[in-house]
């Protein structure tokens, strides 16, 4: 197999934006090869077969383009016909036709030229700059001068031991809910156990209450709390913050800049919002120390207000309340056995829940490529031990802090280095400076065209 030129990893979101900016900056098509085992833009996030799972940002807010800040917004006013998309906060569309929207992008940007795609998942990676071998799964390998990590989000794992002793076909375990695949499965009577209470979990409630669900939901988390629903906001000014601004400082002026009404109203969200944009660049001027402190002590109350909920999905939680279907058990799962045709979920403080159903809705997980580069000293963790570490330019660090010149990194796993990067226009950002610097610093003369 002739070695390629640059070779993207990742078949989903981050992937897709990358390839489109590195066509959009003129890059020949043929220089750029895709591995995954889907087309790309689908992925977890986007690729679901439910209707239920929507976006949890308004039209206006997924850019892909920063001079056409709304080119989403008119597509899907063109391209979808969803009723059920318009709420008092904005449209919040289906994520399935958010996927259909980046896939005709990479369409339109391929414009009828072949995509180099191989049908494969990455198991290891071996090499050095400008000479990178990609072991796969099925023993195959792939030469490449220069590599995009665009894995994304990696798929969930089971968040503690699971022991099936006897196993039920009344009973099922998803431990990847994010394909949503499993919610036909689930009769209307059933009792259902879902592990973990953010967006993942509200994805499955807003699922099972339009399948018409009569029996009882039991949400296991360390919080009795569901992310707060999206309301209508709109920046209005700029905060001004400390200097010098230490994490301590930081806590301390987002209290006071937030006001003292329900998270879920207009008046608190404008306000999060006006604190958001400055702090990838605060993090990024902290140290590794400081950074995991932050995440230690404030990381779960970001990821409740960060990651808002689309209101369809809390009126569908409050029709389960409202009806007395639903009930939290605060704790975190020990073990999880099936045995006797039921589910059993021991907590660490002793109790034991038991369901029909059990959906891992934690988030947990690794992703053993990211895993295997650090082990194998091509790169080093970053501030958080939870992925490899980046400079701002995106180059993947070795172990000596030294940036590779030919590997990079997009996407959410950037986050420990950069900060806030989770939101698709985000990602996108990232994926347009990349494509720029490839095309100014890398790619040789005749691949751009």
């Amino acid at each position: 197999m002739a070695t390629r030129d640059l070779l993207i990893i990742g078949d989903g979101f981050s992937a897709a934006v990358s390839l489109i900016h590195l066509l959009r900056q003129g890059i020949d098509a043929q220089s750029i090869t895709i591995l995954g085992k889907y087309s790309p833009g689908r992925g977890n996030a986007y690729g679901c077969s439910s209707p239920a799972f929507r976006l949890n940002v308004r039209e206006d807010l997924p850019i892909i383009f920063a001079e056409d800040p709304l080119h989403f917004a008119r597509w899907a006013n063109e391209y979808i016909k969803d009723p059920q998309a318009k709420t008092s906060a904005g449209y919040f569309y289906r994520r399935s036709d958010f996927g259909a929207y980046i896939n005709q992008l990479v369409n339109d940007q391929l414009d009828g030229r072949a995509l180099n795609h191989i049908q494969g998942e990455a198991e290891r990676i071996t090499g050095s700059d400008g000479q990178w071998q990609v072991e796969l799964k099925t023993g195959e390998h792939i030469d490449a001068k220069a590599m995009i990590l665009a894995t994304g989000n990696a798929t969930p794992i089971w968040p503690c031991p699971v022991h099936i002793d006897q196993f039920s076909n009344h009973c099922t375990l998803t431990e990847n809910p994010w394909p949503g695949d499993y919610l036909h499965r689930i009769p209307a009577n059933d009792h259902v156990l879902l592990l973990g209470g953010g967006l993942t979990a509200l994805d499955a409630i807003n699922g099972l209450v339009e399948q018409g669900h009569q029996g009882k939901v039991l949400v296991i988390s360390p919080r009795a709390l569901f992310p707060p629903s999206q309301a209508p906001w709109t920046r209005m000014r700029q905060p001004q913050w400390p200097n010098p601004i230490t994490p301590a400082r930081l806590v301390r002026f987002m209290r006071h800049y937030l006001p003292n009404t329900p998270t879920d109203q207009s008046e608190w969200q404008c306000a999060w919002e006006e604190l958001r944009p400055d702090l990838n660049r605060i993090w990024q001027g902290f140290n590794a120390y400081q950074r995991r402190i932050l995440m230690k002590h404030f990381g779960w109350l970001w990821n409740l207000y960060r990651f808002r909920a689309s209101p369809q999905t809390i009126a569908a939680y409050h029709q389960l309340r409202d009806r007395q279907q639903i009930e939290f058990r605060c704790g975190r799962a020990k073990e999880i056995a099936v045995r006797n045709g039921a589910i059993h979920v021991s907590l660490h403080h002793g109790e034991v829940t038991h369901g029909h159903h059990l959906i891992n809705c934690t988030g947990v997980a690794r992703d053993r490529l990211v895993d295997q580069l650090i082990s194998d000293a091509i790169a080093s963790p970053d501030a958080l031990k939870s992925s490899i570490a980046i400079d701002s330019q995106l180059s993947v660090l070795d172990p000596k802090g030294r940036a590779h010149q030919s590997l990079w990194m997009i996407g959410p796993a950037t986050m420990g280095s950069l900060g806030d990067v989770i939101a698709a226009s985000a990602i996108a950002k990232q994926a347009e400076q990349l494509a720029k610097a490839i095309r100014l610093n890398w790619m040789p003369s005749s691949s751009v065209q």
